[in-house]
């Protein structure tokens, strides 16, 4: 692994434990076992290091059309379950900035990052549905699970009780599909 790629992981791990304002890049550098200049060779400022990290996470969703209204919103849901729980320091991460209100983003960030609410906007244009409120209800479903699994574990400790298992995208894709064919 490059330095680079050591410090981006180091970087989300952090950020996604401290948040933006509490991190700082000697931490970061300590971590990886560098310098704080070393750090600036790659990145600018810690602005620039956090922008880079949600960048290169979101460049990675692809979303492609599909035939059908129901299909997007499968393709849509899945897409961003798997993102989400695959990256679960992105989701806490981003549950932190979209609290913050995207503070700490930089336009050319947010604009990578707004690509889903443009395919989920372009794929519900023929309903009266808002793609904002739609994609509030599937971002938050999918961060909340990511963000709690360890209260979850507390929780299961603590009342003895044993919760059924479930698949979160399947639950959110029922969910949303049966509001959105209510409402259609």
């Amino acid at each position: 692994m490059s330095t680079k790629e050591q410090i981006l992981k180091k970087a989300l791990e952090i950020f996604a434990k401290k948040g933006y304002e509490n991190t700082n890049l000697e931490e970061i550098a300590k971590e990886v076992g560098i310098t704080k200049p070393a750090i600036y060779y790659h990145f600018k400022s810690k602005k620039e290091l956090y922008n880079y990290i949600f960048k290169e996470k979101f460049k990675k969703l692809n979303f492609t059309s599909q035939q059908t209204l129901e299909e997007n919103l499968k393709h849509y849901i899945y897409t961003l379950g798997e993102f989400f729980i695959k990256n679960p320091n992105i989701a806490k991460l981003f549950s932190k900035e979209i609290s913050n209100e995207a503070l700490h983003l930089n336009d050319d960030t947010l604009k990578e990052i707004t690509k889903t609410i443009k395919f989920l906007s372009s794929s519900l244009k023929e309903t009266n549905l808002n793609p904002l409120f739609i994609q509030t209800l599937i971002i938050s479903s999918f961060t909340t699970y990511t963000n709690t699994l360890n209260l979850r574990s507390r929780i299961k400790e603590i009342t003895k009780e044993e919760f059924k298992e479930f698949n979160i995208t399947d639950e959110v894709y029922e969910t949303i599909i049966t509001y959105i064919k209510a409402k259609i």
